[in-house]
This record gives structure tokens, sequence and C-alpha cells, in this order.
């Protein structure tokens, strides 16, 4: 917890990345973001599953779950970091290489009998060297204990605490403040270690773990005010759907904490990140009250305290909670009737009899939006049932593809892409036009906009007195057209995927895209979240409907004939990578001949399998993001702004591709859209 703060070393790997020093960048950026981080676990999840794999999502530590399961036999060996002896583990392999067909492996006795301590005090020692939940013991660090360190002495903790038990050491810090802090985290991270609550196998009820190592010959006791650490006991619905893979940990640890916190600090602070960061707080309400309404009445009443990475003191956020409800400017308070929804009546044979219409096999967003809008065009059953007035509920035949339906259908209208009253919005009508493939990325883009963070402008720093790396040289406004063009045309195309090899990013990062993919993740970890909460609304009806759904409902991982398709049953929002902004920057400022310039790119962009035709087909995606404004803005939406900054990118756009010849090419796109390109040429 002494380590440089996060935000000075991705400082840090800015100014080495301006430098050409890309390998001490590479450094930087590896310490300031974690890439297993909670997002990335969720598509993991979801992916092992597909393939198969059996998977369950603790419902809170994965550590004492591990413990639990290998005391009780269900699993043979465990497989992680030493860290996972602190909860009773007897061994843990380290390290597997298959190639040699050798592992690593460490065993508690064997530790506790080369250090000659006992159980306890091991767990005491790595406490005062430092865990996320507690300080590092101050006279462990070299030099004062106020700088930062650059280096732990962990046999120091050992010897320390062979002289005498952690509790005397508690009497001897610098001043009292500083001893309150760490005392605190130390007591918690105890419970943690010793009680945290687990499945248990033999109940399938979610307890406290307890009897992990004995205390003076008892096992441990949970402690009175256990609830203030771990939160409220949560009902066994949520857990069992958290278990399942159908809620991610955000919600539950909103309805048990009564906060919600959002402390992951971006790649690049921007104000236009905080500024998000706290409007999305109404996709957060509303997936809080999807769920709520399902659960026993005193959640409803109590509060929920938004908190942001800036409100966090460092060390901080896993602490129990701090200011009351009413101090907080941000506070959502849940209510069971605030989301009413309309009484979606979606039976197994209206769904094979629209596919059949629109000769598709799968039902995704596209096909409930195109589905949607023939409804309300033609006055059909799906439009009249939904504006049926009276108190009736959702309803749905049991089977997957209807269920998919009334999710879908439920987050566009959260989304307000389908209007309140059922009838359609200017946003969705423009979206429903959208190939297939481009479906999701474009609501993002179009989602952007409505947040008022999709334009061509620099973005400004997230603290006045904190200035972007001086040698990034990142522009400040206002900034010329063909500035703003640049930005706006690489953002924008930046949200397409790119197909890579299985290998490292090996080209440049571009700061813009990498402040503006900030804003890019918030915004779909809510849309995500959003869907959890559609969909679980549904199943807690009837918890038995979760057998409906398939290994892979939320399988992120690109399909193997098509990177732009997935296997998932459900909206994903995969976290975006801004690879395409990179190779589209290339092209827009490429200076060399233009008979070299693919050859340059497949050697810029080695890690890229097919640069040329993803190129194009981000050009592709521009332009439907465009039509998307234009409609809008015929329709009446305030975007006019927006509508002349895409007409004059689009005029930089077709420039470069005059000079360079590169257009899109009829081999390389889908049956979608030919007559689309054919339009965009011919108006060009």
């Amino acid at each position: 917890m002494f380590l440089n703060r996060m935000d000075q070393q991705m400082e840090a790997a800015w100014t080495y990345l301006a430098r050409g020093q890309k390998s001490e960048a590479q450094k930087c950026f590896a310490v300031s973001t974690s890439r297993i981080n909670g997002d990335f676990v969720y598509f993991i999840f979801h992916h092992l599953r597909q393939r198969g794999m059996e998977v369950m999502m603790a419902p809170y530590f994965a550590g004492a779950q591990l413990a639990h399961f290998a005391e009780q036999k269900v699993v043979h060996t465990v497989f992680g970091p030493p860290g996972l002896l602190l909860f009773n583990v007897q061994r843990v392999v380290l390290q597997i290489d298959f190639g040699r067909r050798i592992f690593e492996w460490v065993d508690m006795k064997t530790v506790l009998s080369k250090w000659g301590i006992d159980k306890d005090q091991l767990v005491d020692a790595c406490m005062l060297a430092g865990t996320e939940y507690c300080l590092t013991y101050p006279y462990l660090t070299p030099g004062n204990p106020q700088k930062q360190p650059t280096k732990l002495n962990f046999d120091a903790a050992i010897g320390i605490i062979k002289q005498a038990p952690l509790i005397n050491w508690m009497q001897t810090f610098p001043n009292e403040e500083m001893k309150n802090e760490h005392v605190d985290g130390y007591c918690i991270c105890k419970v943690l270690v010793q009680s945290s609550p687990v499945l248990h196998t033999s109940t399938c009820v979610v307890r406290p773990l307890g009897g992990t190592g004995v205390q003076n010959g008892s096992g441990n006791q949970v402690p009175k005010d256990f609830r203030n650490i771990m939160g409220e006991e949560l009902p066994s619905s949520i857990y069992y759907l958290m278990v399942q893979g159908v809620l991610s940990h955000k919600l539950p640890q909103a309805f048990a904490r009564g906060e919600w916190v959002d402390k992951s600090h971006p790649l690049v602070d921007t104000q236009e990140f905080r500024n998000l960061l706290i409007d999305l707080n109404d996709y957060r309400e509303k997936s809080i009250n999807l769920v709520v309404k399902h659960l026993h009445s005193s959640f409803a009443r109590n509060p929920i305290v938004c908190k942001t990475f800036w409100e966090q003191p460092p060390g901080k956020a896993h602490l129990p909670q701090g200011a009351p409800p009413s101090a907080q400017p941000n506070v959502i308070r849940p209510s069971a009737e605030a989301v009413k929804g309309l009484p979606w009546k979606i039976s197994a044979e209206a769904v094979q009899a629209e596919m059949k219409r629109q000769e598709v096999e799968k039902v995704d967003m596209k096909f409930c939006l195109q589905w949607h809008a023939n409804e309300f065009n033609t006055d059909g059953q799906l439009y009249k049932d939904i504006t049926r007035t009276g108190d009736e509920k959702p309803t749905f035949t049991k089977d997957k593809e209807s269920l998919s339906a009334l999710t879908h259908f439920m987050l566009l209208e959260h989304l307000e892409l389908i209007a309140d009253d059922g009838g359609m919005t200017v946003i969705g009508n423009a979206l429903t036009d959208s190939p297939k493939h481009l479906t999701e990325p474009c609501l993002i883009a179009l989602e952007l906009m409505k947040f008022g963070v999709l334009n061509g402008e620099p973005l400004e720093t997230g603290q006045p007195d904190r200035p972007f790396p001086p040698q990034m040289e990142y522009p400040q406004q206002p900034v010329g057209s063909d500035q703003k063009s640049l930005f706006l045309l690489t953002r924008v195309m930046s949200l397409v995927p790119m197909r890579l090899k299985v290998d490292m990013w090996n080209a440049d990062v571009n700061f813009d895209l990498a402040a503006f993919h900030a804003l890019v993740r918030i915004l779909k970890r809510a849309l995500r979240q959003l869907t959890e909460a559609s969909l679980a609304s549904i199943l807690m009806e009837d918890l038995s409907l979760v057998k409906l759904l398939p290994p892979g409902f939320l399988c992120a991982s690109p399909a193997s004939r098509d990177h732009l398709q997935t296997h998932a049953l459900l909206p994903t929002f995969m976290l975006p990578r801004a690879c395409m902004g990179i190779v589209a920057n290339f092209f827009l400022t490429y200076t060399g001949d233009p008979a070299d310039f693919h050859k340059d790119l497949a050697e810029r962009f080695p890690c890229c399998q097919q640069p040329t035709p993803d190129l194009q087909q981000a050009f592709l995606f521009w332009e439907d993001v465009r039509r998307c404004v234009e409609s809008m803005c015929e329709a009446g939406l305030d975007c006019a702004d927006l509508a002349e900054d895409m007409r004059l990118a689009g005029r930089m756009l077709l420039e470069r591709q005059k000079v360079l010849n590169f257009f899109p090419e009829p081999s390389n796109l889908r049956g979608d859209e030919s007559a689309r390109v054919k339009g965009v040429v011919r108006e060009n």
C-alpha cells in the first residue's frame, strides 16, 4: 500500500512513451493497470462455460471458497497464488509447465516449519507486510515510513512476529491517527481471512466459512459487527444468480454495502470521464430498481451512495462506509415502483414467425428493433399488447429465444430506444437500419452522443492542477477543423473491433484514444449491468428459468467464422481496444508514397491479421454512424453541430481515400452492405 499511486505511474508511462522509450512505458502501464480486472474475469467466466468447463462465481472471495472446496474434497488440488494459504488451503499449485510436464507447489506445513512459526503467526506476518485490506507496518519499510519505499523486507515481518504477537506491535506507532488506520485494517483483514462467507456444499447456503484454523482450542468466532465489513446478508436468489454468472458483483455489492464504488483509475484522467461516471448513475439506478422490486422491502429503504475513485483516499476502498447518505451528493434511492416497464407478450410462435419473416437464425438487437418497427408501422399484435392499459407484467413462452427477445426488448426500452408508450424513438429508428454486425458498436456511438462525449474536441484534464504530460504535446482547445476531424474519425472508427493475432499490441499507443476509450469502457460496463439486471428481473420471477440459458449466454468471445459475431444469447458489451482507431490514424496521417501504403500498413501493425479489410470495414461503420446522426437531425433531434462536424470529417476521409486509392472492395463486404457502399460512393 506504500507503492507509488496509480496516477503517478500512468503519468510516467505516457512520458516514457512520448520520449520513444516503449519498454519503460510498458512496465509502468503494467504496474498501473491490472489486466486481470473484474470485467475481464467476468468475460473469462462465460468464455470457459462456452467451452464446456464447469465454472462458478464465488459469492464473496475465491480464496475462501477454494478453501471450503478443498476441505470438502470437491476439488483435488487448488491452483493460484501462495496467499491462498492464509485461507487455510494446505497446498497450492503455483505454476504448471505443460511442455516440461512439471509443476511448482507450496505446502503449508513446509512453510511453517521453515520459518519456525504457526499458522496464526503466518497470517499476522503477512498482514504486517501489507495486503489490499491493510497497510504495511511502517517500520518494515526502509527510511522514513511517511515516504514511498521501493522495497519490502518480508523476513523482518517474520522476525517481528516471532518476538511478540501482533497486538503488542500495535502500540508502537508514531501517532494515534496512524495507529487507528492500521489497526482497523488489520482487524478487517483477519475477519476476511477467517470468516469470509462461502457457498457451503452440504447445505447450499451462503454463510461465513468459520472453522478454518483453531485459536485457543476453539473455532474462530464471527464478530458481532460482521455486517459492517461484509454488508447485509443477501437473499438466496441473488447468490444463486451470482454463482450462475447472471449477475456480476457490482449490483449485489451495492445492495449489501449500501454503496456503489467506482474505484478504477482510468488510463487518462479527464474531466469528461469524471462527468460521464456521474451521469451514468441514471443507468445504475435503473439496474438497481429492476432487481430491488423482487427483494424484501427493506432493501428499497436503504439508500445507495455512489463513490468515485477521486473520492477514495488511498487504501480506503474496502474499509467500512464513511459519511452518511445525507452528506453524499450522489445517492441512489431504490424504488420498487420506479421501473414499471411495458407489458411485453412474447410467444415462441411469434418469435419463429418473425425470424422467418426477417430470414434470420438468431434473436439479437437488430432483430428486435426490426420486429418492433414492423409491428409499430402495421399496428401488429406485439405493439397492441404493449399499449394495453392495466398493470400487466411481461410474459413469455419458456424457451431461450423468447427469453432472449424479452430481455432485449427490456434493454431497448430502458435505453429509450423504444418509447415508454410503446412507440418508436428517433434514436431507435435510426439504429434500426444499421447492419446486423455493426448494431452494437453503432449503439455505443449513439449512447456516447447522447451523453455529449462523441465529438472532435480535445479532452480536458480531470485535475486542473495536474495537466497532461507535456511530452505528449496534446492539443488544447480551441483547435482547427482538421484536428477536430482527425479526432472524430479515429474515435468513431475505434469502436469497431479488429482481428488480432495471438500477440501483444506491439504498435503505437495513442493518448487521445486511450482517454476516449476510458469513456467507452465505463459506458459499456453500465450497459452490461443494465442487461444483467433486465435478465435477472425476469429470472427472479421463477429461478428455474435459469435452465433455459445456454452455457455461453454472455460469452463475448468472437465466433471463429466472424470476429464481429459472438456465441452470446444477449448483448455482451465486450471491453474495447482502440486498435482500429490507431490504424485509422495511421491511414489519415500517412505521408509516404501511396504505392507503398499497404506494405507499410502491414509492417507497422504486425499483430493485425487483416488490417486492409478491417480498415475498409471501419470506413463503412463511419458512414453508418454518420447516416444515423443525419437521420436524427432530420427528425428534429438537436445534433446539428455534430452532423456538421461529421460532414467535414467525412470530406477529410474521402480526400485521403482518393490520395491513397483506398476504398471498400465488394469482395470484403457482407450481404447487407453492398447496396449501402454503392450509395456512399455514388453520393461522394
